[in-house]
């Protein structure tokens, strides 16, 4: 049967798999999941089940699986490696699971952890041994062919790794994580998390439509100001709302004004382009203030967080989900409504919000 391999982060497996049970269900897969902690690795195995189905068997996408940072396909494990020869039986794995024989990159890879992490000059330099062995098995390396996978090696141990391969876009980052430098003179590392949702949960066009300098954002729960920093780099006017203290560089822009007020309460004397919002509190309730924004029109699209629970975070999600519609009176047909757990989150999620046509 059919193996995928999931890539979440490390303690976040079972809500990983439970999503992937719901989605592979929904796209007419019947199986079973597997997690392998501590890693942030969850496994797929199962069948489609539609006989009417022609083409190729539709698979989850991506961007609709909140908790998974990487998926890819024909997962195999190969054990028992020797030091004297790991490459020739991990091309053997890969002459067994991978239809063709053309590939267009090869990427070694290890789990999310400080074990994990350990092996990454090993995965550097055992890359040409690698490339060197899938030649000799009969591969050949196109990388200018779209239609040849990407085969992905992930480290468990020097003993123990997993092949699979991936037919997805050529941009994909390594493990899902993207490498972003924190700016020296950000004033906290939250600003990543909003370059990374500019990233990760909006299209090239997307941003270049959407984050138009000269624009009008508020961002909610502000202090000390790094998601507003980073709307200042896209050239927004931000109005920062929180009885904290911002960043004192990010007043003197002249693009801030900062107002001490609850963040609950504060209405916007206009329709504003963006609201981003960063608050520390119940998921539940800050799902419903956004979609009060929305349904009074005072934005036309928002960026924002939602801090789960240690618990069922992902049937909290769609708790929240639910609410976030039913308060905002947007249709599914009408506006996007994207999730992401970003790798420069913690316990939250990130959603984007947007007309379909923006």
């Amino acid at each position: 049967m059919p193996r995928f391999l999931l890539f979440c982060r490390p303690g976040f497996e079972k809500d990983c798999a439970s999503e992937a049970n719901d989605r592979f269900a929904q796209a007419g897969w019947s199986g079973r999941t597997h997690t392998f902690d501590p890693h942030g690795l969850v496994g797929f195995e199962g069948e489609f089940y539609d006989e009417a189905h022609r083409g190729p068997k539709p698979v989850p996408k991506l961007s609709e699986l909140v908790f998974t940072r990487q998926i890819l396909e024909g997962a195999a494990l190969v054990k028992d490696l020797s030091a004297q020869d790991r490459a020739g039986p991990i091309a053997a794995a890969f002459l067994e699971t991978v239809p063709g024989r053309s590939y267009r990159a090869l990427v070694l890879e290890h789990p999310d952890t400080n074990e994990g992490r350990a092996l990454a000059p090993f995965c550097k330099k055992f890359t040409p041994a690698m490339n060197n062995a899938l030649r000799r098995a009969g591969f050949q390396f196109e990388p200018q062919n779209p239609a040849a996978p990407a085969l992905h090696v992930i480290l468990l141990s020097y003993e123990k790794i997993y092949v699979a391969h991936n037919r997805g876009a050529k941009g994909q980052w390594k493990g899902g994580i993207p490498r972003l430098k924190f700016p020296e003179d950000a004033p906290s590392r939250s600003t990543l998390k909003l370059e990374e949702a500019f990233l990760a949960l909006m299209s090239e066009n997307e941003r270049t439509h959407l984050l138009k300098e000269g624009g009008m954002a508020v961002d909610l729960g502000a202090s000390p100001g790094g998601w507003t920093y980073q709307l200042l780099q896209k050239g927004y006017y931000v109005t920062a709302v929180d009885h904290g203290k911002m960043d004192e560089p990010l007043l003197a822009s002249g693009m801030v004004d900062h107002r001490e007020e609850d963040a609950y309460k504060y209405k916007p004397r206009q329709a504003i382009d963006l609201l981003v919002c960063d608050m520390v509190d119940k998921p539940q309730k800050v799902a419903s203030l956004m979609g009060k924004w929305f349904q009074q029109k005072q934005c036309r699209w928002a960026i924002f967080n939602l801090k789960l629970p240690m618990k069922k975070r992902f049937e909290e999600w769609e708790i929240c989900r639910d609410i976030f519609w039913k308060e905002s009176q947007l249709s599914p047909e009408q506006f996007d409504l994207r999730a992401k757990h970003l790798y420069h989150n913690r316990d939250e999620i990130t959603l984007l919000v947007k007309p379909k046509r923006a």
